[in-house]
């Protein structure tokens, strides 16, 4: 229930404080039940709460750097936003846990593969954990990306500013752990190839790390697959932890 409220509100104040200036895109791509992992670029403040208060689907869990649950209070507020706690840059068993237990259960997994917040405001290369999440449990991958979010709340503003803001949900994909000629497909290049579907749908000036863009699909074209899998039929078939 709270956590309803909690998107309910984010929702209401991104439509009315950014009434003509926000905008999704792609709901379509969402599959609507099944295991998911969302991942999107972070560059903005603000990412977190969006991203899972706009999904079409309400059992959705965020990964949060740990050093968001130190306080009781910080603390409280995130799990009420159903987010858990990740040490970055560390195989974090307690987090891999529960995030296959999640997918598992056929929820939504919410992570941004680069660990932190980009301060540039472009991509940078991702940590290796995404991909590896994806390549164990072998259930689709919604790539989204988010413009506009570091403008709106820069680095230390107080208030936010009335600026274009965009959620763009791209076609969800299957990371592969061989590629066809039988070569193991390292989790890095599975986390790439994550972010190249992110990059694809940012504005060439955003891309970051990920600019050329036609140099990645050559490199990284057989490490996945569209996902077929839309609908009732992924709680079919479930994840593969």
């Amino acid at each position: 229930m709270m956590y309803a409220l909690m998107r309910a509100l984010v929702r209401f104040i991104a439509n009315t404080y950014l009434v003509g200036l926000f905008r999704v895109e792609g709901l379509e791509n969402v599959p609507r039940d099944g295991p998911l992992i969302v991942c999107a670029n972070h560059a903005g403040t603000i990412d977190p709460p969006l991203v899972p208060a706009f999904l079409p689907r309400s059992d959705s869990w965020n990964m949060a750097k740990s050093e968001y649950f130190r306080g009781p209070v910080m603390r409280w507020l995130f799990v009420q936003y159903h987010a858990f706690p990740v040490i970055r840059h560390t195989a974090d068993r307690a987090a891999l846990r529960r995030s296959f237990d999640l997918l598992r259960a056929g929820q939504v997994l919410v992570i941004y593969p680069e660990g932190t917040r980009v301060d540039s405001g472009v991509l940078a290369t991702p940590e290796p954990g995404a991909g590896f999440i994806a390549q164990l449990c072998g259930c689709p991958v919604l790539p989204v990306a988010l413009t506009g979010t570091p403008e709106c709340l820069p680095k230390g503003a107080l208030w936010p500013r009335r600026v274009p803001v965009t959620i763009r949900y791209g076609k969800p994909l299957l990371l592969m752990q061989k590629r066809a000629s039988g070569e193991r497909v390292s989790h890095q290049e599975a986390s790439d190839r994550i972010m190249l579907a992110i990059a694809e749908l940012l504005p060439p000036e955003k891309r970051g790390a990920f600019t050329d863009i036609d140099s990645l699909r050559k490199r990284l074209g057989d490490v996945s697959i569209p996902s077929p899998l839309q609908g009732s039929d992924q709680s079919a078939r479930g994840a593969r932890p």
